[in-house]
């Protein structure tokens, strides 16, 4: 009867925040890039035009072609499509976060909201990563194949079944799909690969390697070959200047993207630490070796391990925005979320004493006041959503009316500053005043007139609005 209700309360919370995602995907409008790709996407008239568009971008400018080939199919149907195929992917993402944490009970309806206040709390940049399409498609798209990849493999190498050449064959090709998804996530896919197959060459009973880690080690290597060995990739790196080069400009990007650690994951990185203390602690207590307290750490300890490697790989290139942690950012909530269940499972025997009744009610109500205050958060900024998609489908209606009338030269209004908040990036990526600023041009070029220009909405609606 409890399982039973465990499940029922599981699908209510899944299709809770099913319904959230979609919505705050809906109203959040097309941007920037946006505009570009669906103007691409759009003159192709079959897939392998659409093919050809990305071979194009593959040899001048960005190496992601498995997100990218995705985005343009995607932007040639409605709108509605994209919004929902988005929200959809958001939840296999935390579908795949939840099967990949070790000890949590069928239907674990505690293990699944930590993943989706984990996400909505402390994701990377959620406006920019989850809800801004072309970032969603390169980030949440990408690292859920990565993360959809790691599953599939773990979970066929654990259930020891004989291993077809099909199986082989396939698992090749989805790994090449996986490497070939995003620089850092991948290359940290492939290094908890590796961390996997030594474990178990050298640490585990077996003493040999799964045979299935073969293809899906080789598979990844060629295809983060083909991501980073891309001549767009060097085109597009040689365009970015830095002020220092050599050593010290390894040492200033090191620097950076410790800074953007701290901004990125300075809460998530408290928890695990927190996590690590109190398994030490409670191990020791109990008498535990060194040896045997490492082998209760080990697995949240590997995902941190990658999750570091995938923050400071970007130190080989020129230091990118914060969104390019969102994969890192990943690793690192599984690593803290398996931190929390392994602090909260019981002793062998089922006892659970009063120091770990003190842990669960600290936990249970930290988790209390974060969904609180989720709560808030998404009922504030749902609304403030609303808001902004209503001033972008007053500015298209605009566009369209006045080119309907004949005008070239369109004048629209910005948004209302007042509506900016944590889950969008319309004012990171707003119109200007300046015509031939990046983002109008991208608007002009979609629309086909001369120019487009932004001013503040109370301004436009005295001198432009009807």
């Amino acid at each position: 009867m409890e399982e039973k209700r465990r499940k029922h309360l599981m699908c209510f919370l899944m299709l809770t925040f099913f319904v959230l995602i979609f919505i705050f995907n809906i109203f959040t409008p097309l941007l920037s890039d946006d505009f570009d790709y669906m103007l691409q996407a759009r003159s192709g008239d079959s897939l392998w035009d659409l093919i050809l568009q990305e071979y194009n971008q593959y040899m001048t400018w960005n190496g992601r072609s498995v997100t990218f080939i995705l985005f343009r199919i995607f932007l040639c149907a409605p709108e509605i499509v994209l919004k929902l195929s988005n929200s959809i992917v958001f939840m296999i993402l935390s579908v795949l976060i939840y099967f990949n944490i070790k000890g949590r009970k069928k239907y674990d309806v505690l293990v699944y909201l930590l993943v989706q206040l984990g996400l909505w709390l402390f994701a990377v940049d959620f406006s920019q990563t989850i809800l801004w399409e072309c970032g969603a498609f390169v980030y949440l798209w990408g690292m859920t194949i990565i993360l959809g990849f790691l599953t599939t493999v773990r979970y066929m190498v654990e259930s020891k079944k004989n291993v077809k050449i099909i199986s082989c064959i396939l698992i090749f090709l989805f790994g090449w799909a996986a490497g070939w998804c995003n620089e850092n996530t991948s290359g940290g896919a492939l290094l908890l690969l590796i961390i996997s197959a030594l474990l178990y060459r050298f640490i585990y009973e077996e003493k040999k390697v799964p045979k299935l880690l073969i293809p899906a080690i080789l598979g990844n290597i060629v295809g983060l070959g083909f991501l980073v060995l891309g001549p767009g990739v060097r085109n597009r790196a040689s365009l970015i200047e830095e002020r220092h080069s050599g050593l010290y400009g390894m040492v200033s990007r090191i620097q950076k993207l410790t800074l953007l650690n701290e901004e990125a994951f300075l809460v998530l990185l408290g928890i695990f630490a927190a996590t690590i203390i109190w398994s030490v602690y409670y191990h020791n207590r109990k008498g535990e070796s060194v040896k045997q307290i490492l082998s209760a750490l080990r697995y949240r300890i590997i995902f941190f391990v990658v999750y570091l490697a995938t923050v400071y790989a970007l130190a080989a290139t020129a230091v990118p925005q914060i969104r390019a942690l969102f994969g890192a950012g990943i690793f690192l909530l599984i690593a803290c979320i398996q931190g929390i269940v392994d602090n909260l499972r019981v002793d062998n025997d089922g006892n659970v004493d009063a120091t770990k009744q003190m842990l669960s009610f600290l936990y249970g109500s930290v988790i209390a006041a974060m969904s609180i205050y989720l709560f808030f958060q998404i009922v504030d900024c749902g609304a403030m959503l609303i808001r902004i998609r209503r001033d972008y489908d007053e500015r298209i209606a605009y566009i369209e009316q006045q080119i309907a009338a004949g005008e070239t030269d369109i004048v629209v209004a910005q948004f209302h500053e007042d509506f900016d908040n944590a889950y969008t990036c319309a004012y990171e990526m707003e119109l200007t005043d300046d015509p031939e600023y990046w983002i109008n041009v991208q608007y002009k070029n979609f629309f086909g007139v001369n120019s487009i220009t932004a001013i503040p909405y109370e301004e436009w609606e005295e001198n432009y609005s009807n």
